[in-house]
């Protein structure tokens, strides 16, 4: 066996295609069919369903495309672990994020470009299934979610920072100038809002149905920025986090009755020893906890197993 066949393995459940899978890997489609055939041989077993094209993989193929998968991230963490090692780390740190994090991300840049400048971050805003299955399958490194969520009961977690969600609003005569305002007077409003898919949107739509109304928004988007961009053209209001609420041309209110907070925090896969790239990064999060690199987040900094 060779890490190649594992890898054309794992391209070609991600492109689930012979000929995308060859050009993923750079090789010939004859190339990426003969290295699995020849996979196939060795191990005994049909991995792949074929007929004119590939229709998927056999129940045998699915259990070889899962520990490729760990084969390959083992593979990975051994050179990761190595570059710690000489004090040398680098490659990319692939993080899944929720979108209301986003303020985090500069922060956690120059804490690496200063200790690892070698490493490079691929910050991907996905929604929870993708991020739970992103880290299930290694193609994740670290998430960067809110903690309050069964989801991630499976996972090692550590909190970051709780902030409550503001209703962000353009600076206009729409409202009064009172500091905080009802999720049932926010629904009155045009709203913009994440996708029903994000967990963000989801606590919203618990916090209106607790408060007795259901919310129907003029737009939906699963980036924040959308949203805010729109909250800031003058026609839209939108709910962020605190950390969102101080954008130009917009003025903000806390939502109460309820109030609604998130606990942000990291999220990443059990393991002994732990991915190098994970440890690297839970490592010099708790480093800057510690000597209060993050005060202005209000930082919680607590870790669970």
């Amino acid at each position: 066996m060779f890490l190649r066949q594992f890898q054309y393995l794992v391209a070609l459940e991600q492109e689930q295609h012979f000929g995308r899978a060859a050009e993923k890997c750079h090789v010939s489609q004859p190339s990426l069919s003969s290295a699995i055939k020849s996979l196939e041989k060795e191990l005994g077993i049909p991995l792949i369903l074929r007929k004119q094209k590939f229709e998927g993989f056999t129940e045998e193929g699915k259990r070889v495309v899962t520990w490729a998968k760990r084969l390959l991230a083992d593979r990975s963490a051994m050179v990761e672990e190595l570059s710690i090692m000489r004090r040398d780390l680098n490659g990319r740190l692939r993080i899944g994020a929720t979108p209301f994090s986003s303020p985090l991300f500069p922060t956690v840049s120059q804490l690496f470009q200063q200790r690892y400048p070698s490493v490079q971050l691929d910050i991907q805003f996905i929604g929870t299934d993708r991020l739970v299955q992103g880290l299930t399958n290694f193609e994740i490194d670290i998430g960067v979610t809110d903690l309050d969520n069964p989801a991630l009961d499976p996972f090692v977690t550590m909190e970051l920072y709780e902030e409550p969600l503001y209703l962000l609003l353009p600076d206009n005569d729409w409202l009064d100038d009172s500091p905080t305002i009802s999720w049932a007077d926010a629904c009155k409003l045009p709203l913009c809002l994440l996708s029903k898919s994000m967990r963000e949107r989801q606590m919203m739509d618990e916090a209106f149905e607790t408060a007795g109304v259901q919310c129907k928004p003029i737009l939906e988007s699963n980036s924040i920025f959308q949203l805010a961009f729109h909250t800031m053209a003058g026609d839209l209001a939108t709910i962020v986090p605190k950390r969102f609420a101080h954008l130009p041309n917009t003025k903000q209110k806390l939502l109460e009755s309820p109030t609604v907070s998130q606990t942000l925090g990291l999220v990443w896969v059990h393991g002994n020893p732990v991915l190098p790239m994970t440890k690297a990064t839970s490592a010099l999060m708790r480093e800057a906890l510690d000597a209060g690199a993050f005060e202005n987040f209000s930082f919680v900094g607590k870790d669970s197993s």
